[in-house]
């Protein structure tokens, strides 16, 4: 068994007003030198933003960038020509390639939240890309859905690293296995909303649990629970 848990209360902090932030491993003023990231794993941030606000155009380069949104529509521009709105339930992804500008707001009829998430490329340069996808039809009651992969299984959506997000939503009481890994790989569970136990250890909303050994283990829901599994490269 190798577990490390990070509690939502230990995560950074960064109120401007407008952006409220919370981050899994250092970003921007936060530094932890203990949470650098997951393996491929760079960053996940959970941002609420203000209705009508958002980041101006800025750049990024030689990252797979990954926004679920949760709440609200947040709308995308960027240097490539790619206009999109993004709404709760909706997926976007972003590939900076060899650079991009991009810029993202919340629209003007209420606040949005998302999970924007950085993960390392498996080759870096070419030509940036874009997609966004709708995952509110995907039946992920006490299932396991994939949203990304290295090879677009399921209908996910596909970036350049061999790694995966899943998302479930698991009713109380319920077990879900957790899927295995390859060697080398590890995984992260976040708890969007409810509390869950792996392996007797407690997670309530917002906490994280990293793994990183190959063993077989059990997801139970001990209330109503929204997740989202990483299984990503640890080298």
């Amino acid at each position: 068994m190798s577990f490390k848990i990070h509690r939502a209360s230990e995560r950074g902090v960064a109120e401007h007003g407008w952006l409220h932030s919370r981050f899994s491993f250092s970003f921007a003023e936060y530094h932890n030198s203990n949470r650098m990231g997951f393996g491929a794993l760079r960053v996940i941030n959970d941002d609420s933003i203000e209705a009508g606000m958002g980041f101006g155009k800025h750049p990024h380069q030689n990252m797979e960038i990954i926004s679920i949104v949760t709440k609200g529509s947040l709308e995308h521009k960027d240097s490539e020509g790619n206009h999109g709105i993004i709404k709760a339930g909706e997926i976007q992804y972003m590939s900076a390639g060899s650079g991009v500008y991009h810029s993202e707001h919340a629209t003007s009829d209420e606040p949005v939240s998302l999970f924007q998430i950085w993960i390392h490329p498996n080759q870096n340069g070419g030509n940036p890309l874009y997609d966004q996808r709708d995952f509110n039809h995907h039946d992920q009651t006490n299932r396991w859905v994939t949203l990304i992969s290295g090879d677009g299984r399921e209908d996910s959506i596909t970036i350049k690293q061999d790694a995966a997000i899943y998302s479930a939503e698991v009713n109380e009481n319920k077990m879900l296995s957790i899927p295995p890994v390859k060697k080398d790989h590890g995984r992260l569970i976040l708890v969007i909303i409810g509390k869950i136990e792996i392996n007797h250890q407690i997670l309530d909303e917002r906490d994280e649990i990293q793994i990183t050994d190959d063993e077989e283990y059990t997801l139970l829901a001990l209330s109503e629970s929204k997740v989202l599994l990483f299984d990503v490269p640890m080298h």
